[in-house]
């Protein structure tokens, strides 16, 4: 009975079992006979399942290059978008650990063979995972218009949750934020901007974007006029001294460019008499200015005489910056 259902086997539907394989034969000897060919690829790594609680601290390369070759009817069938380089990172240890790339891990058709890899083993290095909270600063590029400074920076939050490999994170004491532009700016500003972690390990946990208020005012300085002549109210009068000491402030750009004559100098009795007598120096400075002091405060005012040396003449232009 054995042997009947052999030759049942051998011989039922023989015609067909004889075509399939003479088809076989000559698919075999169309795949070995043609023509074979080599095809570079440059195919992305990818990391999977990196531990929760560590973190990789070296450069990780972005693709494998890598050299087929086959017959070309095989070759053309490999869709390189397709491929991928897989690392499977489960159970890493913080320090460096090594991975072959072996051609089995690009599962490609029988008949296709890898002839170079580059780079053939990967060194990872990586470390564990800590956390800090750390103070936010604000970086400035460029300089307000002339006559400006930034007078305050005020970033929101001041500090932020940072998350990433731990040697980092110990020795991490703030983050810096992309570069804030206040080039020929003449007021204050709101603008949000990213923070710029200065490791790649780094990342902002919850939101990566704070927003910096930029306050920008007119500088101010001071400026001293010196002998200031005192403007006399009535003719025949003169004053003891006949000039001042002023000085002034206010906006650098205003106060940069005022001489003496801009400055009205004006006299009020000390007592309820009127003039001649001892008397006030009161001076006044052009808007957005402030007198800061007046030396002296207080000048004697008299009738001349042809022996009186007090005079009252026209303002100068002498002054020290």
């Amino acid at each position: 009975m054995r042997l009947g259902f052999l030759r049942d086997l051998v011989l039922e539907n023989w015609g067909l079992k004889l075509l399939s394989l003479a088809f076989a034969v000559l698919l075999w000897m169309f795949v070995v006979g043609e023509k074979r060919s080599e095809v570079s690829l440059s195919l992305p790594l990818e990391l999977t399942r990196v531990p929760q609680d560590m973190v990789i601290v070296s450069r990780v390369p972005e693709a494998i290059r890598v050299r087929l070759n086959g017959p070309r009817s095989l070759l053309a069938g490999v869709n390189p978008n397709q491929l991928v380089v897989r690392l499977d990172l489960d159970g890493i240890q913080p320090g460096i650990s090594g991975f072959e790339i072996l051609p089995s891990r690009l599962n490609l058709p029988r008949g296709v063979e890898v002839t170079y890899i580059s780079p053939s083993v990967i060194t990872l290095e990586a470390d564990a995972k800590a956390r800090k909270v750390v103070a936010v600063r604000p970086r400035l590029r460029g300089a307000p218009a002339e006559g400006f400074e930034v007078a305050a920076l005020r970033v929101d939050p001041e500090e932020v949750e940072v998350e990433g490999a731990q040697r980092v994170v110990q020795r991490l004491q703030e983050v810096p934020t992309e570069l804030l532009d206040v080039t020929g700016l003449d007021g204050s500003f709101t603008r949000p901007l990213e923070l710029a972690f200065p490791d790649p390990s780094l990342r902002a946990v919850g939101r990566g974007t704070v927003r910096v208020e930029a306050t920008i005012v007119e500088m101010r300085g001071d400026r001293e006029f010196v002998q200031v002549p005192v403007r006399i109210p009535a003719p025949g009068l003169g004053a003891v001294p006949a000039a001042v000491n002023v000085k002034l402030e206010g906006p650098v750009r205003v106060i940069a460019r005022l001489s003496a004559a801009d400055l009205t100098v004006e006299l009020q009795p000390v007592g309820p008499e009127p003039l001649p007598g001892p008397a006030w120096v009161r001076v006044v400075g052009p808007a957005g200015t402030r007198v800061v002091s007046v030396e002296p405060e207080v000048v004697l005012v008299a009738p001349l005489d042809n022996e009186s040396p007090a005079r009252s003449g026209p303002a100068t232009d002498t002054v020290v910056p």
